[in-house]
């Protein structure tokens, strides 16, 4: 189809009444291809057509390229007796085709028409040449890295077309910028580049840019749609090691999209699942590593497997998959040398090892108690014994001096042992002791004896002897004697 190529009336001289001619104004043809330069005539009931004709103007002149008379029919210039010929030859149409438009058939061309008796009548034309642009996509250079600096990702071109193409980039998920580059060349060619730059990023990996061209030589809109390759290391994801695995299990297995290295024995790989094929052993914990490399870099997922003794109320069952909470890390771009996937790190936990340490946590708990009952017993017996000595001071009232021992204190009867049945006092008012064996008290060898008030003995005044009653002193193992009313400990 041909923009433009509408029929509009535009008469040579409109004083003159009688015909009209629909000529458009302006008709853009395609380099190569073909186009129809219109010209239909109206009439009125009193006019003749006696003949049309197409002129084209040149500098040196003008020149004829066909005329059509009803009574002699068609002639055609030598010069383009293959390019020209009318289309429907008729006094109502002098429209021409014009084949294969080359540069050279740019200019202005002119319809005239004779009649009877007006005499003639014209409308010219001017013919541009279109270039259709070849419409393409280029990628960019470099190749797209995740969280790359930002770079051409792909460039939109509309290469050699006239006029200038307009040229654009469309997408709804990816935001980069855009620049705009011409190249000009002979004949109004135009070579039109639109560049996309943007930051790659992995998430972006499978989206789509759009590259959208128009131009008056095309059918129509173009649309060329662009899918970015995003490089970017692998994910690696292990799954099936649900942290309740027991010795003695069965059909416990780890799934991950990758080879990895050297595995215990009874472990195979099938395809991306690490299969154990016998019961599980307390061997088997430890830390299982794949990795997984692509041109970009290296990654590696580690997953922690512990094998642990089965409960004794619970039967072993099979595990069920679930994602295991694993340690994943990515390296950069591998150097120029042979990977190699590493094998799981197999880290032994030991029977033997396991029950030191609880034997000797609980070793430790009772130890601290037995410490603990030790500690409270002597703290209580200590305060519920102790009554202090005489040397203290520390006085002791009626309810506590009731509480005594028979250890502590002489019975009354013990007393007329120990100062004699008279009770009478001597000259200065003193009592005489009188020396008895016992088994672990020994009195004083000299009854004569006024006992010193320097040896450390409670103070007894002479008024506690003529109370005439035994009951009122006390005796203590230490062989002292002291009165009730003057007892201190």
């Amino acid at each position: 189809s041909l923009a433009g190529n509408t029929l509009a009336y535009e008469p040579e001289d409109p004083g003159v009444a009688g015909s009209r001619l629909h000529v458009p104004p302006k008709v853009n043809a395609v380099l190569g291809k073909n186009i129809t330069l219109g010209c239909r005539v109206e009439l009125d009931a009193n006019l003749t057509l006696t003949q049309s004709s197409w002129e084209r103007q040149l500098p040196s002149g003008a020149v004829t390229l066909a005329v059509f008379n009803p009574q002699f029919g068609i002639s055609i210039t030598p010069e383009y007796v293959s390019r020209v010929s009318f289309t429907s030859p008729s006094v109502q149409d002098a429209s021409i085709r014009l084949e294969g438009v080359a540069f050279p058939d740019v200019g202005v061309y002119t319809c005239k028409v004779a009649t009877f008796p007006l005499g003639n009548t014209q409308s010219s034309t001017t013919v541009d040449i279109l270039v259709e642009p070849k419409v393409y996509v280029a990628s960019g250079v470099a190749p797209l890295l995740d969280a790359g600096n930002e770079t051409t990702v792909a460039t939109c071109v509309a290469e050699r077309g006239r006029p200038e193409a307009e040229v654009h980039w469309e997408s709804e998920s990816v935001h980069g910028q855009t620049e705009l580059q011409k190249r000009e060349e002979h004949d109004g060619i135009t070579t039109s580049q639109m560049r996309f730059v943007w930051s790659p990023t992995r998430h972006a990996q499978g989206h789509a840019l759009t590259c959208v061209v128009r131009h008056p030589a095309l059918p129509g809109e173009v649309r060329l749609p662009y899918v970015l390759n995003v490089l970017f290391a692998p994910d690696v994801m292990v799954v099936g090691y649900d942290s309740n695995w027991f010795s003695g299990q069965e059909g416990t297995r780890l799934d991950y999209p990758a080879r990895c290295g050297q595995l215990p024995a009874g472990v195979v790989q099938e395809e991306s699942t690490l299969v154990f094929k016998r019961r599980l052993q307390h061997g088997d914990s430890g830390v299982y590593r794949c990795e997984v490399q692509n041109e970009v870099g290296t990654s590696y997922q580690d997953t922690h497997v512990w094998v642990q003794d089965p409960p004794p109320t619970t039967t072993v069952s099979t595990t069920s998959a679930a994602a295991s909470r694993s340690r994943s890390s990515t390296s950069g771009p591998p150097r120029n040398h042979r990977s190699q996937l590493s094998s799981p790190t197999l880290a032994s936990l030991s029977d033997s090892g396991l029950g030191t340490v609880v034997g000797g946590a609980v070793g430790g708990v009772l130890f601290l108690v037995l410490l603990l009952v030790l500690g409270g017993t002597c703290y209580a017996r200590r305060h519920r014994t102790f009554r202090g000595d005489y040397y203290t001071k520390q006085y002791l009232g009626p309810a506590d001096m009731q509480k005594q021992s028979q250890l502590d204190v002489l019975q009354p009867h013990e007393l007329q042992e120990v100062y004699g049945g008279g009770g009478g006092g001597s000259a200065n008012g003193s009592q005489d002791l009188k020396p008895k064996p016992a088994g672990d008290v020994i009195y004083d060898p000299h009854p004569g004896h006024a006992h010193s008030t320097n040896n450390g003995s409670p103070y007894l005044p002479e008024d506690c002897y003529d109370n005439g009653t035994d009951g009122d002193y006390v005796s203590h193992v230490d062989g002292s004697v002291i009165s009730r009313r003057e007892w201190y400990v």
